[in-house]
């Protein structure tokens, strides 16, 4: 009977206490860990979604570089191509030596190459207007043409002005033979059509590059100027364009 009453004892002690230990884990602590952790369920629950979010974006953006990459080529080859027409014709004719064309299929490859690295801001850059026009749902309005003046310029300067146009994408030489030519910002430093030009000018008596600067042309205009002053020793100026209208050089004609 003392045994039986001590068990008794005993289990009675052990139920108050496991009582008094769930009346605590409810009213305390464990309460706010389960709210924690219902919260954290869900945040993961959360992450996996955007995780796979990201992954079909990701496939999505790398099938769309694939086809830019494809295009890209397609425009670098015609564009390099166009600009050395004149060259490889010359070269077919044997106007040209081993070594003169070893040099042009040299420069061929730098300028592609610097056409590649460029190219993706370009296509941004594109896609932002054509997006922003789009935005505007209307063709914008035409640009007046720019008269450039000749007063102060020729004045004590030189006889002969060459003019080559600073633009946001690279330069464009308006005085080359057969007419403007253009060259990528990227390009400018290896282009054998702009050393050609630049050659063209310093065998001219009495002459020097006028640079035509539009807004965003620092850049182009930066290469190209640093060219003709440090490799080639020419006179230069720079004027700045007010607008992005068409070049009117009927007073310079003149």
């Amino acid at each position: 009977m003392s045994i039986l009453a001590c068990l008794i004892g005993i289990l009675t002690l052990m139920i108050s206490v496991v009582m008094q230990v769930q009346q605590i884990e409810k009213n305390g602590r464990s309460e706010e860990e389960l709210a924690r952790a219902l919260k954290n369920r869900a945040l993961i629950a959360e992450a996996k979604i955007l995780e796979e979010e990201i992954r079909k974006l990701e496939i999505k953006l790398n099938k769309e570089k694939a086809s830019v990459s494809a295009m890209t080529k397609i425009k670098d080859a015609r564009i390099v191509l166009t600009m050395k027409l004149a060259e490889l014709k010359k070269a077919q004719e044997g106007s040209m030596t081993d070594v003169e064309l070893q040099k042009q299929v040299e420069n061929m490859k730098k300028e592609i190459q610097a056409l590649r690295a460029e190219r993706p801001s370009l296509s941004r850059r594109l896609k932002v207007l054509e997006q922003e026009l789009a935005r505007r749902k209307q063709a914008p309005e035409p640009v007046g043409s720019v008269v450039v003046q000749p007063r102060g310029i020729g004045e004590g300067g030189a006889d002969h002005i060459f003019f080559v146009e600073c633009h946001s994408t690279g330069i464009a030489l308006l005085d080359a033979e057969g007419g403007p030519q253009i060259i990528s910002t990227a390009a400018i430093k290896t282009s054998g059509v702009y050393a050609q030009y630049l050659d063209h000018v310093k065998e001219t008596e009495d002459s020097m590059v006028l640079f035509l600067i539009r807004k965003a042309g620092q850049e182009a205009f930066r290469w190209a100027a640093a060219s003709a002053e440090l490799k080639y020793r020419l006179p230069t100026g720079k004027l700045p364009l007010p607008n992005d209208g068409e070049i009117d050089l009927s007073l310079f004609r003149k």
